[in-house]
């Protein structure tokens, strides 16, 4: 028989894991997706420190554009295994990363450009997840707080060539949600650090469930 898989993904994590913490006791997740953000400004102790926290399951990331630049090159940090321009298949799942940021007005630590961006999503191929801190462009899980369409070009153009299952991504704090681009459901489940969580359910390639909750108060619409 084939078990239904429970995904809990996190982003802007912000140097406050523990802020999800209850998440996991309520929902038993198979597998943890990280969106980026794991630190604010810190280094790669600091980044380890934050993966800590998730040990005890399989655990995926990607650094966002405020982790240590570092981080772009480290394929496996303690036991959570870095996706950045990479695809890991986890219980069956191919998920492929995009860490850092399209280029902002903030000069953060880790920016790519959109040509570098396409270069590495191209690279990934087929995926069944996209696991990427920017937020596609043009969705409503990209507005800034000054209004403006903030996420990324190449990103929206992935999804709406390759169609993945689902993207978690995040970066944008004031803009968490869910939208359906195409086949893809597109996840910014709002900042972790502030408790913010998204769970999934999967069987047989397909989402049985989505919803955006917040740790201690699970299943908020």
């Amino acid at each position: 028989m084939v078990r239904t898989l429970r995904i809990l993904a996190a982003v802007d994590l912000h140097d406050r894991p523990e802020a999800v913490l209850p998440a996991l006791a309520e929902e038993g997740p198979d597998v943890i997706l990280l969106a980026g953000d794991l630190t604010t400004a810190g280094d790669l102790d600091d980044a380890k420190s934050v993966l800590e926290f998730f040990e005890d399951y399989p655990t995926l990331f990607v650094p966002g554009n405020m982790d240590p630049p570092e981080l772009l090159k480290v394929e496996r940090l303690g036991s959570a295994e870095n996706v950045h321009g990479r695809v890991v298949t986890v219980e069956g799942l191919r998920v492929g990363g995009l860490g850092g940021s399209n280029e902002g007005p903030f000069s953060t630590p880790i920016e790519l450009s959109e040509d570098e961006i396409w270069r590495i999503l191209e690279g990934l191929g087929e995926v069944d997840i996209l696991l990427s801190h920017p937020p596609p462009h043009g969705a409503s899980l990209d507005i800034s707080r000054a209004g403006g369409h903030v996420g990324s070009t190449s990103v929206r153009r992935f999804i709406e060539e390759r169609q993945p299952l689902a993207c978690i991504c995040g970066h944008i704090h004031e803009s968490a949600g869910m939208e359906r681009m195409g086949r893809t459901l597109v996840v910014n489940p709002g900042p972790a650090s502030r408790g913010w969580y998204c769970s999934l359910k999967l069987k047989e390639g397909k989402i049985l469930e989505a919803k955006v909750s917040k740790a201690g108060r699970p299943g908020l619409p």
